[in-house]
Formats: C-alpha cells, sequence, structure tokens
C-alpha cells in the first residue's frame, strides 16, 4: 500500500520545483545564487545599503561586500552617496542590473501564473492567508 505524501514532503517538492526554476535563472543570466538572491532583495532600486541588504538577506557583511564588489564590476550595481547623510552609501541597480531584475520578475511572475492555474480562484486568498500563516509560524 502506497502511503500518501506528508505536507514537510509536499512543501519540499514544491521548493525543488521553485529551485529548478532559479536554476534555469541563474544558468541563463550567468548569476550566482547569492546574487539571484541578491536581485531579488532589492526592491525597485531606490537604494539600500549594504547593512540593511545584508540584514534583509541573512548574511555577513563582507559577504555582502563581495557580491556587491562583484556586481559593481559586471556593471548591474552603482554605489552612490545617501542625499541625507554624504558619509552612507547606497547601493542601487544600473540600467544593465534592471534589466536582469526585470528577467528575474518575468520569469516568477510566469511561475506564479502557472500556480494560479492549478489553484481556483475563490480559493486563492485563503491559500496565501494560510502560507502568509505557516511562513511566520515556523
Amino acid at each position: 500500500m502506497e502511503t500518501k505524501p506528508g505536507l514537510v514532503s509536499l512543501i519540499y517538492e514544491l521548493k525543488k520545483k521553485c529551485l529548478q526554476v532559479d536554476q534555469r535563472l541563474m544558468n541563463d543570466l550567468k548569476i550566482s545564487q547569492s546574487e539571484l538572491l541578491f536581485f531579488s532583495a532589492l526592491n525597485n532600486c531606490k537604494g539600500i545599503s549594504s547593512p540593511e541588504l545584508a540584514k534583509n538577506m541573512g548574511l555577513s557583511l563582507s559577504r555582502i561586500s563581495r557580491i556587491v564588489d562583484k556586481l559593481v564590476v559586471n556593471g548591474y550595481l552603482d554605489r552612490k552617496a545617501d542625499e541625507v547623510d554624504r558619509r552612507a552609501i547606497r547601493l542601487c541597480l544600473t540600467s544593465k542590473g534592471k534589466s536582469i531584475r526585470s528577467k528575474i520578475d518575468k520569469v516568477r511572475n510566469e511561475c506564479e501564473e502557472r500556480l494560479l492555474e492549478i489553484i481556483p480562484a475563490a480559493e486563492v486568498p485563503q491559500v496565501e492567508k494560510l502560507f502568509s500563516e505557516i511562513v511566520l509560524r515556523m
């Protein structure tokens, strides 16, 4: 008799499928996993400091510095002085970086559209609420 997979097993299977999407993105864009996470962590590029970014990503400041240095060298990111505190440095995507971010968003939106094709429209708010609860409580 075949046993039904548990909830954790199903979550890991969904995660594996999402990671496959990310792996294809990394291969196509020729970026590392850390860089992919970095692009995902930047919101509309209004500028963010390295310490804020390190906190958001759960990485050390030294690791963030290495990623930032590589992205600056590759032309994806600019360092700019903060308009309020000239001693502070803000990180902002260049047009090349925004193009990468746009491609990441497009692929992830397509992935979400596939999910929404599976979940009945009337149940989407309940599923979102349930996932939010799981994320908050774990």
